[in-house]
């Protein structure tokens, strides 16, 4: 059995930037943030981070895991704020993390 993800593209800086694997072994897809100007986050406050992507998965039956880099929870202290981002199959809103 086959899926489709069709990715839509926001923001055109994104072309620069397109999720990747980081590495021959990576599980999976390295996201961008997709900002103007550098974001400062200042000690307990919680900020939204666009991607400039939305993806639609065409089978109801699958959904997409947005999961943080293990390195910016414990080298920084930034988490998601609900830990795992599951997308369900029909958001077909922009990415925010």
């Amino acid at each position: 059995m086959s899926i489709t993800v069709d990715l839509k593209i926001l923001d055109n800086r994104l072309h620069h930037m397109m999720p990747a694997y980081a590495t021959p072994g990576s599980a999976g897809l390295d996201l961008r943030a997709c900002i103007e100007h550098t974001q400062t986050i200042q000690a307990g406050e919680t900020v939204m981070i666009p991607t400039g992507m939305a993806i639609h998965i065409d089978n109801t039956y699958y959904a997409a895991l947005i999961l943080p880099r293990s390195g910016l929870g414990h080298k920084h202290g930034i988490v998601l704020g609900n830990l795992v981002g599951l997308i369900d199959s029909d958001y077909q809103g922009q990415l925010l993390v």
